[in-house]
């Protein structure tokens, strides 16, 4: 975990150097603009590594200081602890799980620019929001799907449903503007689902990581 988000972080400052280096003093496109859109997608990083897919609309209320929205579905964001759950059913069953939290999730913040002499925009955000859950296990012996409740064993809201959870967002990164009028997006973000006891009171927190590949336009 630590080491992915290391080379994120190491991708952020040699963009940054790259970009103010060859463009210094460069004014930046689309100065003027008050909104912007974006589509990104990329990795997850974690127990569970997968892909995301998503998109972010931006209002500028200062020169440096934007209001933010981000939508976006990432394809497993599982935890050892669902794991370890459905491990209890699998060695009961007498076969193994394969596990996973699909998220969608909405959230909205600030995003505060970071001032340079540069013609890229390093950025910092914090967004707080909605992330509707999905967890799905699979369950198989002997190399063959099988169905726990001809097993005997019902699952719980541990281990099935979905369920909507609040997600706090961090993250950084850096816009490096083109054709005027749009821009590419290299970034992170670390994102905190947190947990719900009403189906189950020993529910945990999600934790999810994005690296951030995007392209937007400002208008």
């Amino acid at each position: 975990m630590k080491r992915f988000a290391c080379v994120a972080a190491v991708c952020l400052v040699a963009v940054l150097g790259v970009g103010a280096s060859a463009q210094a003093q460069t004014p930046s496109a689309g100065s003027d603009s008050k909104m912007s859109v974006e589509i990104n997608f990329g990795p997850t990083l974690g127990h569970k590594s997968a892909a995301f897919v998503g998109g972010e609309f931006d209002f500028r209320l200062t020169p440096g200081l934007d209001l933010v929205v981000e939508a976006s579905h990432m394809g497993n964001v599982g935890t050892t602890d669902l794991d370890s759950r459905a491990a209890i059913i699998a060695n009961f069953i007498g076969g193994t799980a394969a596990t996973a939290f699909k998220a969608n999730e909405f959230a909205f913040g600030a995003r505060y620019r970071v001032p340079v002499a540069a013609h890229v925009t390093p950025y910092i955000l914090a967004a707080v929001g909605v992330a509707n859950v999905k967890t799905e296990v699979e369950f198989s012996v002997n190399g063959t799907t099988v169905d726990p409740a001809a097993r005997g064993v019902q699952l719980g809201g541990d281990l099935s449903g979905t369920q909507n959870k609040t997600i706090f967002v961090l993250g950084f990164g850096v816009n490096v503007p083109f054709k005027t009028r749009y821009f590419a997006d290299l970034g992170y973000r670390y994102g905190q689902i947190f947990p719900k006891t009403d189906n189950f009171e020993t529910d945990t927190a999600i934790p999810t990581q994005r690296v951030i590949l995007g392209v937007g336009v400002r208008f």
